[in-house]
């Protein structure tokens, strides 16, 4: 079967991304070594040795540049406020890896972000209100509680960067299914957009998982990787509302989805607030109580093995939610 243009642009697009951060990633080890940025190990951490926390800088740049070169295919509003948020959620991050961020302004940070997505998203968001079982809720407070929801997801995925690869190998799942779904729907910019973070992502696990040149996405790659699944499913809302190629993920069908795509981080994330909550501790305060840490700590399993673990648990829920539309 002869591929057309749009599969060839697809796999270049894929494949320049992977290239591109492979490429990129020395430079940021060899810049992190000069200029002595690493991560100092603590009792919570999951290392012993000293690694650059900069990974993320890889996701950032492939992003910056394809929607740069693409900008016409997006909405201007949209690109403005997704730049926005991209990038100072990036920036954000990488202060706090680099020095320290108090978590009220981190916080503070996503919400400002945040707010520009979900207002430019506000009919979108209020059509896949009517047409799911959450019709029932005023159409004000729905957009609280999306706005709370992509607020907690953000700190979730940030949260899953705990053990090597985990956090990378759930937004590779989560924008497989984005690339699919878009390109499916005649969407090709995102698409693409998807598997360029794919091809990133791919080039940082490479890395992440390596023992002589091990490297952390961080809080500039976690958080600008959660900020970026808000946008691809404020995105995926609107499409399925009012987009006649899209007709098999309406209403209920696309919460499903969501479900499916989010559970693992939201999952992880109200299990360890409602274990701290159980044992006396504030729901802020850091410890190794996550899924991860059950696994790697308390079972002895290599990190390979727990994200893999966990990466396949939160494959099959998405197929089977793909399965059931």
């Amino acid at each position: 079967m002869m591929l057309s243009e749009s599969h060839i642009y697809l796999m270049f697009s894929f494949s320049i991304s992977l290239v591109g951060s492979v490429l990129v990633m020395p430079i940021l080890l060899l810049f992190a070594q000069r200029n002595q940025l690493y991560d100092i190990p603590n009792k919570r951490s999951s290392h012993v040795l000293l690694v650059p926390r900069i990974g993320g800088i890889v996701f950032f740049t492939a992003f910056t540049v394809y929607v740069t070169y693409a900008n016409n295919d997006f909405d201007p509003w949209l690109l403005y406020f997704m730049l926005f948020g991209a990038t100072f959620l990036f920036v954000v991050g990488l202060y706090d890896d680099l020095r320290s961020v108090k978590p009220i302004l981190k916080l503070l940070s996503q919400m400002l972000a945040l707010l520009g997505m979900v207002y430019f998203y506000h009919d979108a968001i209020e059509r896949f209100r009517l047409h799911t079982i959450f019709e029932f809720i005023s159409a004000d407070l729905f957009n609280v509680l999306v706005f709370c929801f992509f607020l907690v997801l953000i700190n979730a995925v940030n949260l899953m960067d705990g053990i090597d690869g985990l956090a990378a190998l759930v937004s590779i799942n989560f924008f497989s299914v984005m690339a699919i779904i878009f390109f499916r729907s005649n969407h090709h910019h995102f698409s693409i957009l998807s598997l360029v973070i794919i091809g990133s992502l791919m080039a940082f696990l490479f890395f992440n998982f390596s023992r002589k040149f091990k490297i952390f996405m961080g809080d500039c790659g976690s958080l600008f990787m959660g900020f970026l699944m808000c946008c691809f499913a404020l995105q995926l809302m609107a499409s399925s509302c009012c987009d006649p190629a899209m007709e098999q993920l309406s209403g209920n069908q696309l919460t499903y989805v969501f479900a499916a795509l989010f559970s693992l981080p939201i999952f992880d994330i109200f299990r360890v607030i409602f274990l701290r909550m159980a044992n006396g501790k504030p729901i802020f305060q850091a410890d190794r109580n996550h899924l991860h840490h059950f696994i790697s700590d308390k079972m002895g399993k290599s990190h390979v093995f727990t994200a893999v673990l966990l990466c396949a648990v939160h494959l099959s829920l998405i197929i089977l939610a793909l399965l059931a539309m």
